[in-house]
């Protein structure tokens, strides 16, 4: 993978995710008390959410709202979570997922994006392939239907589970054992890679992560399927990466937001192939219009020669 540009955007914070079309980022503060917009190309900020615990697990949908978890405790000393939905755009927000005890998450699908809980559920039908887990169990959604599968047998559980784009592989991480990718379809274990943090699919093929050991704070990429090696994309106290189409965004220990733009060896030649012939159609421009330039010059001249 070639990194095609590197930049630092004018905001701050943890937990960063870029909206589909590239132009907004959300982010929190350490203890995520707030959920913040940033608007890249105006550089304002807006507070989305100030009551619950709202920046923890917010994300982007595909369709460029905002979905996050918003936390309360009731009398009874019993966290209830709700799933809501922020419109950048009109500013509006909503409950989508009423209240509930127990864990509650806001996923990508391959299609659309789904508020999940232990009891409760919103949107699954229409978000296509999508999975998330509770403890060592993992719940894949194939159209609306959900399977349960124990493929590794753990007492810690799965962390960071993510479903590949086409929607026929899901990674997640076993805490001390490492990063396992398995069959959508069915459950079954298809590799077993090193330990890596906050893993997400880049492509159908390719992971991207935040590194451990002698890459511990670089964001990486590799293959899923084990071949190739470990390809360092960043380096220096960088953490939390997360990915929006072919941008990889992630912040640094200190709160500094920066964002990747990636392209594949195949995307680099195209890209460099139109640049040349950009380059050669400017160029024939330019030498055609010195051309008519120098006739028009040329032709005035003979003229008052010939007077």
């Amino acid at each position: 993978m070639y990194v095609r540009s590197k930049q630092n955007l004018r905001c701050e914070g943890y937990f960063p995710q870029l909206s589909p079309d590239g132009k907004k980022v959300i982010s929190a503060p350490t203890d995520a008390k707030k959920l913040y917009i940033y608007d890249l190309d105006t550089q304002k900020r807006d507070v989305v959410a100030d009551e619950g615990v709202p920046g923890f697990e917010a994300i982007f949908g595909k369709n460029g709202k905002v979905y996050y978890v918003s936390m309360k405790i009731n009398k009874d000393h019993l966290i209830f979570r709700s799933g809501r939905e922020y419109d950048p755009e009109s500013g509006s927000d909503r409950e989508v997922l009423s209240p509930q005890h127990g864990a509650v998450h806001a996923i990508n699908g391959t299609d659309g994006t789904a508020v999940v809980g232990e009891q409760k559920e919103w949107n699954t039908r229409d978000a296509g392939t999508f999975a998330w887990a509770l403890g060592s169990k993992l719940y894949i959604y194939r159209n609306g239907e959900k399977h349960t599968y124990s493929p590794v047998n753990v007492q810690t559980g799965y962390l960071w589970v993510d479903v590949s784009p086409d929607g026929s592989k899901v990674l997640f991480h076993v805490p001390a054992m490492g990063l396992y990718i398995c069959d959508a379809t069915n459950g079954r274990v298809l590799n077993k890679l090193s330990g890596c943090l906050m893993p997400k699919w880049y492509n159908n093929d390719l992971i991207v992560a935040q590194g451990r050991g002698r890459l511990g704070y670089n964001i990486i990429i590799f293959r899923a399927d084990g071949t190739g090696g470990i390809q360092s994309l960043a380096s220096g106290e960088c953490v939390m990466p997360s990915v929006s189409g072919n941008h990889v965004i992630y912040t640094t220990k200190g709160g500094s937001v920066k964002l990747l733009t990636l392209e594949t060896p195949e995307e680099r030649e195209v890209r460099l192939e139109q640049e040349r012939l950009e380059a050669e159609r400017i160029a024939k421009e330019k030498a055609e219009e010195a051309a008519r330039i120098e006739a028009e010059k040329q032709a005035a001249e003979n003229q008052e020669a010939n007077q």
